[in-house]
């Protein structure tokens, strides 16, 4: 999965405010009224667009106002955001922001790498216990290309975590 900070964005503000809108007028109006986690997001989103000074404008009158005149002063150019919210100079609520998308977009390698060590200790209970791998699946009701695939040459990428756990609970490791 190739996921964009942009993307991220865009998906975390819809899912923070609840609307399914990129307007930045909406998901302003949003996070004023009943979603203020989404503040910062929204404010990353605008200045990674190079539309801080915009949502600042949105934000007068509400309790956002002067966290976004600050936020816009530091966030800086559109290519530099991603910079600065890794940096030691961002509140840590900016910070937030990047650790979410970080985590997210680690998600996958993460579970690829639970699913390897998972692999690990069910071909060694295949070995103790005598089971093949045509067993497995005929008892599991698997795949067999995609089983073959995972337990003979390694590639994560053709069971789910839970068909891992589930052939992990039948060998018994």
């Amino acid at each position: 999965m190739n996921l964009t900070f942009k993307g991220f964005l865009r998906s975390y503000c819809r899912e923070l405010t609840g609307l399914q809108t990129d307007s930045l007028k909406k998901l302003c109006a949003a996070a004023a009224d009943g979603s203020p986690a989404a503040a910062e997001a929204i404010m990353v989103f605008a200045a990674i667009q190079g539309k801080a000074p915009y949502l600042v404008a949105l934000s007068r009158g509400t309790w956002m106002e002067k966290d976004y005149e600050a936020a816009a002063s530091c966030l800086g150019a559109p290519e530099e955001v991603a910079s600065f919210l890794q940096s030691e100079c961002a509140p840590q609520r900016y910070q937030k922001v990047w650790s979410a998308y970080v985590a997210k977009r680690d998600a996958v390698l993460t579970d690829r790498r639970v699913i390897d060590l998972m692999r690990r200790k069910i071909l060694t209970a295949m070995e103790q216990r005598g089971l093949t791998g045509y067993r497995i699946c005929e008892e599991l009701g698997l795949n067999k290309g995609n089983v073959y695939a995972f337990l003979g040459k390694g590639d994560s990428s053709k069971v789910s975590r839970a068909t891992a756990r589930r052939i992990l609970e039948y060998v018994g490791a």
